[in-house]
């Protein structure tokens, strides 16, 4: 534990020196100013939805690709991974930090903009379990290029890939296997945290498919980081 709880604080401390802590606080700013300019308008839930939605994904998808780059290129992981370091820890700590910082940048932004006034628990498990998966998807895109220019261009189809739930909530489409995708756990939390639903069953049915998503997610692109980053370091 000691070992897990030293591996965080020191991907807090990376993310603190590449300034990835600053502008994670200054996208929700941004985000925020959107919405506090046209939170008149009518029906502004389901874009205010999509922000909040929006913030932990772009933090864990980008910024934990992007920091794997960066040790790339400075050499530190070619050191870090001739130690005896756990890779269990590594690739642990370096998501829940970023699912962490992803939290608490739209627990603000919800705060400023709505008050405490909404369902914190649910709230809190989707935010989190979106910067979860998104950051697994980061790693898995950084596991194939470690140049920013391919990781952004590989980023965007598989962030896009992965938010097809949306268009059913944004009433595009209503396609019954989008209910069954990764991430459709997380976005129906946000949903349920900010409005009453009738029944309980649907919320249980969301936090299990997290709680079966992300370990199969997280052990496929282990394997992957393994493979294509530690054994080629």
């Amino acid at each position: 534990m000691m070992a897990m709880l030293t591996q965080l604080r020191w991907q807090f401390l990376i993310l603190h020196r590449n300034k990835l802590i600053a502008i994670s606080i200054l996208i929700t700013f941004m985000y925020a100013l959107i919405f506090f300019a046209i939170k008149d308008l009518p029906n502004v839930d389901r874009f205010l939805v999509l922000l909040i939605y929006n913030d932990p994904a772009i933090i864990g998808m980008f910024f934990i690709g992007l920091s794997v780059i960066m040790e790339k290129n400075d050499a530190v992981l070619s050191a870090l991974f001739v130690t005896p370091v756990n890779h269990h820890y590594y690739l642990i700590s370096r998501v829940l930090a970023l699912s962490l910082l992803g939290w608490a940048c739209a627990v603000g932004m919800a705060v400023a903009l709505l008050g405490p006034d909404f369902h914190w628990l649910h709230f809190s498990a989707g935010t989190f379990a979106t910067c979860m998966i998104f950051s697994l998807a980061g790693i898995f895109v950084v596991s194939y290029t470690t140049e920013f220019l391919g990781f952004m261009l590989r980023s965007i189809p598989v962030m896009l890939l992965l938010s097809l739930p949306l268009l059913n909530y944004l009433g595009l489409t209503d396609i019954a296997f989008f209910q069954l995708t990764p991430i459709q756990g997380a976005l129906s939390l946000i949903v349920h945290s900010f409005h009453v639903t009738d029944g309980t069953g649907p919320v249980y049915f969301h936090y299990f498919s997290l709680a079966t998503w992300i370990p199969l997610l997280y052990f496929g692109v282990y394997r992957i980081f393994i493979r294509r980053i530690v054994n080629a370091s």
